[in-house]
């Protein structure tokens, strides 16, 4: 094997070493490094969108009619060739994004478009440079008793690689056709089409690999050590992954949804394979987590049945006014809120009698759960507000802090408030001593 992929090695250097085509690599390379001084000369803007192809597009005819001419340029017009390819592919885009707005041409473009090029640039890349023929029949080894060749390799990834990205499209359409005819439900639909979409790729690998000549045997013999390897090694990835089917088909867990996770809310953008991306209210911090904690842990949710939110707002009112009162104020504050729902309508109670206080807490619904934070806010300031216009005071308990002299002093005198209210300490506890603390 080694000595085979040498003597092709050695013929692909011995091309490239020939004069003509050193030049015509010169001029390819000449030809992108002038690009952008061409860029900065041509502003005009009739043409602004069009700089980008003016430098490969004039290669490309250069190397045309030199080999029309009669000059050896076919590796440069190759190169030229790939690189208007490659430029086109943008303007090309945008094109079909205008005209189709519906059309996911980003993900045509990853997952279609450009490894065909790189496929089929890299077989005309070996074709120009030696036989691809003899290139494909070299031996890598022996894989379960099976001669594999380069050109079998090399099918069987590029054949395992179209089957895994254009296996979506097919499941998806599957997926619709089978909703529609049994009354799917659209969970259940993305569940259904997550395991058609795996299945065509598992499909597709048993027959690449009875394309290669492997038998049922050593795929029995691989599927065993797979089992011990899920077993020991990724059962946590199996976990997960079984998890999403099972949160797909049953619907409890939805991109939209929103949870309290460790005392946050978190709105649900997308469930995975692996794990279900989330979005922190708070902080706006993106969660990944696991689909097999939605079995294990609590979680919970405020739009699973219903969208709306109970919040309380919780405040203090002195003892000398009427609770009737304070809580006509309090309701009455929430229903003049344009984001507090009348239905169920606001309510205030009367929850403990403390120290300075009578306590009161105010309930409220919201269509948002997100909104609760916010309109708390709002209904606290408000409450302020109210409560000083209808002269309800909020007490808080105060603290007064008196100097003194320690150990005291017979004459020693503590001063409460004013020098006016003064409060003067008996020198002697005993009746019989006189003003100035003499003993008879």
């Amino acid at each position: 094997m080694i000595t085979e992929i040498t003597s092709e090695a050695t013929t692909w250097l011995g091309y490239l070493q020939r004069g003509s085509v050193l030049i015509q690599v010169g001029l390819f390379v000449a030809a992108i490094s002038s690009e952008s001084r061409v860029k900065r000369k041509l502003s005009s803007p009739l043409i602004a969108s069009l700089t980008h192809l003016i430098v490969p597009a004039a290669l490309f005819l250069s190397a045309s009619v030199l080999t029309l001419a009669g000059i050896t340029a076919g590796f440069l017009q190759y190169l030229a060739l790939l690189w208007v390819l490659w430029r086109c592919v943008e303007p090309t885009k945008q094109l079909i994004h205008g005209r189709f707005p519906k059309v996911p041409v980003e993900e045509i473009d990853k997952s279609f478009f450009r490894p065909v090029l790189l496929v089929v640039s890299i077989l005309t890349f070996s074709q120009m440079l030696g036989s691809r023929e003899s290139l494909s029949l070299i031996s890598l080894g022996d894989v379960f008793g099976v001669t594999l060749t380069i050109g079998k390799l090399f099918t069987a990834l590029v054949i395992v690689y179209l089957v895994t990205a254009l296996a979506s499209r097919p499941a998806a359409f599957a997926a619709w056709l089978g909703g529609s005819f049994f009354g799917i439900k659209p969970q259940g639909r993305r569940a259904l089409e997550v395991i058609l979409r795996y299945s065509v790729i598992g499909i597709g690998v048993m027959g690449v690999a009875f394309y290669i000549g492997i038998n049922g045997t050593a795929l029995v013999a691989v599927a065993g050590g797979l089992s011990v390897g899920i077993g020991f090694g990724i059962k946590e990835i199996i976990s997960n992954f079984i998890s999403s089917i099972w949160l797909l088909f049953e619907g409890s867990v939805r991109p939209g949804e929103i949870l309290m996770i460790n005392g946050d809310p978190c709105t649900v953008r997308k469930l995975g394979l692996r794990a279900t991306q989330l979005r922190r209210g708070r902080d706006g911090a993106e969660l990944l987590i696991p689909n097999q904690n939605f079995f294990t842990q609590e979680a919970e949710s405020y739009t699973a049945g219903e969208t709306s939110r109970r919040d309380v707002v919780a405040v203090g009112a002195a003892y000398h006014h009427e609770p009737s009162q304070v809580i006509a104020v309090l309701e009455e504050v929430a229903r003049q809120h344009e984001k507090v729902l009348q239905h169920p309508p606001p309510a205030a109670f009367t929850v403990d009698f403390a120290d300075s206080s009578i306590n009161y807490k105010l309930l409220f619904w919201v269509r948002n759960p997100l909104e609760a934070f916010g309109v708390g806010s709002d209904l606290r300031q408000a409450i302020w507000t109210a409560f000083d216009e209808n002269g309800i005071g909020i007490p808080f308990p105060q603290r007064q802090v008196y100097p003194m002299e320690w150990p005291p002093s017979k004459e020693q005198t503590h001063r409460l408030g004013s020098p006016s209210n003064q409060l003067q300490a008996e020198a002697d506890s005993d009746p019989a001593n006189d003003s100035t603390g003499e003993t008879p």
